[in-house]
Order: structure tokens, then sequence, then C-alpha cells
């Protein structure tokens, strides 16, 4: 059974976005440089799951790399959905005729084939049992409460594998990632973290 890992959003201002969840009580990490993406991200860690505030930080870099997520940060101007949901563990091989190994940062990522930009992206990070227990053990638990649901919005729900882990409900209408979680306070315009 694949776990749910993490969900990201591009964010236009991260600074901003970080003052502002820092402000109201949330604690993020320092977060990492994805090298050959062109991206940057800061997290909110919960115990085995995280939120990745995302942005870029190389257009170049990002329009050479296959992923193009140069596309999904320019989500207003193009369409495209900032939003994006990882699983870990294995993939069926049965579902792996249906996406494309990505293997440039470290463990195989599977993308599907049939991705379009507009539908959030939602993919798998190859984990057996044992490393999803060290990465659970080392993520931490430095976020108040549990997370308990993430609200996805635009207008092509994302295609979802069966998972274990917090809901993921599609909501049509203009692109954007709720998380109810502990506390409500808008991260940017696109991105909510909402009290249960």
């Amino acid at each position: 059974m694949l776990a749910l890992d993490h969900v990201f959003c591009f964010v236009a201002a991260p600074g901003r976005a970080a003052a502002r969840l820092e402000a109201a009580g949330w604690h993020l990490d320092a977060g990492q440089a994805h090298r050959g993406q062109g991206t940057r991200n800061r997290r909110l860690i919960w115990p085995g799951f995280c939120f990745e505030l995302l942005w870029l930080e190389d257009a170049e870099e990002a329009a050479a790399n296959p992923l193009r997520l140069d596309v999904r940060a320019a989500w207003a101007t193009t369409g495209a959905s900032p939003a994006g949901i990882a699983f870990r563990g294995r993939l069926e091989p049965a579902a792996r005729a249906e996406h494309w190994p990505y293997d440039a940062l470290g463990p195989r990522i599977w993308i599907p084939r049939d991705a379009p930009p507009e539908r959030p992206l939602a993919f798998v990070i190859e984990a057996d049992e044992e490393v999803m227990a060290l990465r659970r053990r080392a993520a931490g638990t430095s976020q108040p409460g549990d997370l308990r649901e993430v609200r996805v919005s635009g207008p092509t729900a994302p295609a979802l594998p069966a998972y274990d882990g917090p809901p993921v409900v599609h909501a049509p209408g203009p692109h954007g990632i709720e998380l109810v979680a502990g506390a409500d306070l808008e991260i940017a315009p696109h991105v909510w973290l909402r009290a249960s």
C-alpha cells in the first residue's frame, strides 16, 4: 500500500509565505535546493508527512529538466496546477507502464505519462518499508496537531492511486491547496492551512 508522503504548492513570494507561517506559530525547516530541477523548498513537517512551499530558483535549469516545473511555477499565466501530491512505497508493476522513471534526486520517482499540466501532479517515490520507516522517524513532529485532510482545487482532479493517509479531496474551482490541520492561515492566495 502506498502512503501519502508530501504535498507541494508553488508560491511566488516564499519569504512572505514563510514569514506568515512562522508568525502564526508554524515551524518551517531550512529546506533545500533541488539540483537540476531549478526549484527550492521549505517544509512544514508532521510525522510521516510534510508540506512543501516550493518556488523557482533557476528558471533556465527548470526549463531544461524533463519535469518542466517552470510551467507549474508560472501557474498564474500558464494555467498549470501549482500543486503536487507525492506518495511513497512500491508502484504496482502493472501501473509502471503508465509512468516514467525520474532518477535525478536519488530515489526513483515514478511520474505519470499522462500528466497534463492543469492537473495536480501525483507521483510515487519508490521506497520499501524500511526506508519509509526511516523517513518517518527522521521527519520529526514539529507541527501542532495532526494533518486531517488535503483539499486540492482546480479544473481537473488529480489521478490518485490507492494509498494510506489523510484523505485528498478535490473541488472544482481555481487552482489551490488547503491543508486541514491546526490553525487558519492564508499563506498565499492559493494555499491555506485551516483548523478542522
